[in-house]
């Protein structure tokens, strides 16, 4: 056993015991590969990275397994003693113990083909390129004033948007995607949305004109990410009525922790989004926030729960820092943000609200399937339109323009044939040799291409994105550990 920090204890097993094995048999019941191993108080839970039920055993029939695995090198189920039966029955039920040496290789193959191929779904209107705030992370670029240059000054027009809508349609009918309950995603998104608001609402209407003839987005779902200072009375109102969500992006709930998102001359903004959120009360429209996690929020969990218990706010997201050459997070920062979110979950689901990043993974665990993409980029199912009607696959890369490989005007391009489509659609754990071996491999869903890609020199998007390693197998030990004590607790 190899004792790590926060309690965490990786038992490679399966490494181990295929080197008691030297005589070249197929057949030998071992501890897969996959399976990794967390103490518990009095028991050890089982756990098989890629089949995802965790088996709960004591210790004491852990420490007989493992001896018996030692000294019998059994081939069989059949000799196993009365005394390990039933838990060798139930540990080779969800994959943990292994029959043969190939069995670990059959099992990722498996999973590797059910990978899915691009399929789109979700587009991403850039209506401007260009912000009202210069936030000191902004993983775009517009804290940087020679990346800022590059940003197009021209805001979406009405007819740009009419015709990235026409070409989404196209795209999702051939995604084979037209059945209604296939619910696409129309995200409005910047620079800052709002600040061609008129061409918003022009093109909601015609999403809802044209939700009458084309089933595809019929009930698309609408929604706008804004930094929220240009949100007045109308436009509150208006987004409702338009039936657009709102998610507001804020850092905390003091201007300190809001210190890093500040406007163009470098003024403070955090009083001008309470105002806001305090009008959308008044207004009874909801409002959900898109939190992110600087080192100042992750210090005071009080806080956000004040606030989000202050405004009544029952949709809310977290969002890890990315870092690059321009801004640097100190060592203890992916740690303490992964805590923090689990916390915060811990203490909302008790007034039954839960934050989206970690039900995504709960979602995952719960139904044991594997969470092959965190990211809609990564699933290869997004488009990306900047105002010119360009279009890529991610919104981090508008500065550059890397990863645009479309026009709207391009009739013949198909997203799920794509290349491009397919290689970012192919950027999940599972096909990268050095997760094969974390513990989080079925839930964690790989992270950010773009964050990997420039936090470090020499990186590409083929590279780890180490925020979301540390968050991933945090999360699952919570959800391993947290699953014993209901357990127990029903007991």
């Amino acid at each position: 056993m190899l004792h790590v920090t926060h309690a965490l204890v990786l038992v490679v097993v399966g490494e181990a015991l295929t080197m008691m094995r030297q005589d070249g048999l197929n057949k030998l019941i071992s501890v897969s590969r996959f399976t990794k191993c967390y103490e518990l108080d009095d028991a050890v839970a089982l756990y098989h990275s890629l089949r995802m039920k965790p088996v709960y055993i004591h210790k004491a029939q852990y420490e007989e397994l493992l001896s018996f695995l030692d000294m019998v090198k059994p081939v069989s189920l059949d000799e196993f003693p009365s005394s390990l039966m039933g838990m060798a029955t139930e540990l080779r039920k969800y994959k943990i113990l292994s029959l043969k040496k190939t069995e670990d290789d059959e099992v990722l193959q498996f999973v590797r083909s059910k990978i899915p191929s691009p399929s789109v779904n979700v587009c991403y209107l850039i209506l401007s390129e260009q912000c009202n705030l210069a936030c000191k992370y902004c993983f775009l670029g517009n804290n940087d004033p020679a990346r800022r240059k590059k940003f197009s000054s021209e805001k979406m027009t009405k007819e740009t948007a009419e015709q990235a809508l026409v070409y989404f349609i196209r795209q999702i009918k051939l995604s084979g995607n037209q059945n209604p309950e296939n619910k696409s995603t129309i995200i409005f998104y910047g620079g800052e949305p709002l600040l061609n608001f008129p061409v918003l609402e022009h093109i909601a209407l015609r999403i809802h004109e044209l939700g009458k003839v084309e089933p595809c987005i019929k009930n698309a779902e609408l929604s706008v990410i804004t930094n929220g200072l240009l949100l007045d009375e109308y436009k509150l109102k208006r987004l409702k009525e338009l039936g657009v969500s709102i998610a507001i992006s804020i850092d905390g709930c003091s201007e300190e922790a809001n210190e890093q998102r500040i406007d163009l001359v470098g003024r403070p903004s955090f009083s001008k989004v309470v105002a806001v959120l305090d009008t959308a009360k008044n207004l009874d429209v909801n409002i959900a926030l898109s939190v992110t996690l600087t080192e100042k929020t992750v210090q005071d969990k009080n806080k956000i729960l004040e606030l989000i218990s202050a405004y009544n706010i029952k949709g809310f997201g977290f969002n890890i820092l990315m870092s690059d050459e321009t801004f640097t997070l100190s060592d203890e920062y992916n740690n303490n943000a992964a805590d923090f979110i689990i916390d915060v979950f811990r203490d909302l689901r008790e007034i039954g609200i839960y934050e989206d990043r970690i039900m995504r993974k709960l979602k995952s665990f719960s139904n044991a399937q594997v969470y092959f993409s965190d990211c809609a980029a990564t699933a290869g199912s997004q488009i990306v339109v900047t105002p010119d009607g360009s279009v890529g696959i991610c919104h981090g890369c508008i500065a550059e323009r890397q990863y645009f490989v479309s026009t709207i005007y391009d009739e013949s391009f198909n997203a799920n044939i794509d290349p491009l489509f397919i290689k970012w659609s192919q950027l999940t754990p599972v096909n990268k040799s050095e997760c094969l071996s974390c513990e989080a491999l079925g839930i964690c869903g790989g992270g950010c291409p773009v964050n990997a890609l420039h936090c470090k020199g020499g990186n590409t998007i083929h590279s780890l994105d180490e925020r979301f390693c540390v968050h991933a197998k945090k999360t699952l030990e919570f959800l391993i550990k947290d699953l014993y004590r209901i357990i127990r607790k029903s007991d």
